[in-house]
């Protein structure tokens, strides 16, 4: 896609206004990146709802689901469209999840079979997921996507729910319950790849500060697995503490600050995401300390790739691709067609190498430095308009 005829016009909070408008769309109506929509109310506990347009309208595919590996067999699922997905969202809470859910309606308006796409936002609260699927499955949804609040909580629920419809498990590991497939990151690898990148920068020998996202969620605890992986074997690197930061720019500054305050020397900062990185090195230019920290790690969400270009910081940036977003709605077609899906389809890590970064920086759009993975989403599906 040309850079130039992108444009988004606003900031984080508009994004997330855009992405959770409640429309209620038909197959042969538009999407909410289309050129009409219809508002509805909140339904059954007040998700919000909306779907894709048809293929006849130029949609076009974004993902093909992988035929090799162990394959779950779906003929029992199989059903004549329309058919109804339902979606129960861990949250909205960062663009990351605006993004994943930008390119499930994406890949949804490529199928016509595709009646609806039932949207539940569970705000990160666990109790108010569960309440989600139980409202999905008493809206007789064909297939079931559910990106879990919590790796543990949630497996009674899902198993529940496996026994009505297919569950498609996105993005986040959930340990136990039954399911039909899980469309997934590779985040233990990910943890591993950003560790390693650490270490070999300080050449085995220094003091970090780690920087995760929200406590008790599937790509944290994978992504602190990976990390300690790589770490065990490497005894002279300290860390100096574990803080979670919820995936925010505020509170990675205000997490900062405080390590920065309790600690003389840090010698760098690996964290999951640049979500929280941007506050970070906020926290650390102000304390005139960046020429300290030999190595940052970090993912593509832009704000975090002008910095690391910008300031030309050491390190490794890992993409973190929403386009699992796109893979789990494809995952429901090819079930609900009653084809074979992979048990597991990991979409592969990607490692952007500081020569290739000027080459994913987005046109300074107001709102562009929260956007992912734009290289990818057609410009329609970029959030647009407040």
């Amino acid at each position: 896609m040309n850079a130039k005829g992108l444009s988004a016009r606003h900031g984080f909070v508009a994004l997330l206004a855009f992405a959770a408008v409640t429309v209620v769309l038909s197959a042969c109506g538009a999407t909410s990146g289309g050129s009409s929509s219809t508002e509805a109310g909140s339904k059954g506990g007040g998700e919000t709802a909306a779907a894709g347009t048809t293929a006849a309208s130029g949609e076009k595919p974004l993902v093909t689901v992988p035929d090799k590996g162990e394959m779950v067999e779906t003929q029992q699922y199989k059903a004549e469209p329309p058919w109804t997905i339902g979606y129960a969202d861990s949250s909205l809470s960062n663009s990351w999840r605006v993004f994943a859910w930008q390119y499930m309606q994406a890949e949804a308006a490529a199928h016509p079979q595709i009646g609806e796409v039932i949207h539940a936002n569970a705000n990160d609260s666990t109790p108010k997921q569960v309440s989600d699927i139980e409202n999905l499955l008493s809206r007789n949804v064909n297939c079931l996507i559910v990106a879990p609040t919590s790796a543990t909580a949630l497996a009674p629920a899902i198993t529940a729910a496996s026994e009505q419809v297919p569950v498609v498990i996105n993005e986040r590991a959930v340990e136990g319950g039954n399911y039909t497939t899980f469309a997934s990151l590779e985040a233990v690898e990910m943890g591993e790849i950003q560790a390693e990148a650490v270490a070999k920068a300080l050449h085995g020998k220094g003091k970090i500060v780690i920087l995760e996202g929200v406590e008790g969620t599937g790509p944290v605890i994978e992504t602190l697995e990976g990390m300690e992986n790589v770490l065990a074997g490497y005894p002279d690197i300290e860390v100096l503490a574990t803080e979670y930061t919820e995936w925010s720019r505020d509170k990675g500054k205000q997490e900062m600050e405080n390590l920065l305050q309790a600690n003389p020397e840090i010698d760098a900062v690996l964290s999951d995401s640049g979500l929280q990185n941007v506050g970070a090195f906020e926290a650390v230019k102000q304390a005139g300390r960046e020429a300290e920290i030999k190595a940052w790690t970090g993912d593509t969400v832009q704000g975090w790739l002008r910095i690391v270009h910008k300031e030309d910081l050491p390190g490794v940036v890992v993409d973190r691709p929403t386009i699992v977003g796109a893979e789990a709605v494809a995952t429901c077609v090819a079930i609900l067609e009653g084809k074979p899906v992979p048990k597991k389809w990991a979409t592969p890590n990607k490692v952007i190498q500081p020569s290739e970064i000027a080459k994913y920086i987005a046109p300074n759009e107001p709102g562009s430095e929260e956007w992912w993975d734009w290289w990818d989403l057609p410009e329609k599906w970029l959030p647009s308009g407040a």
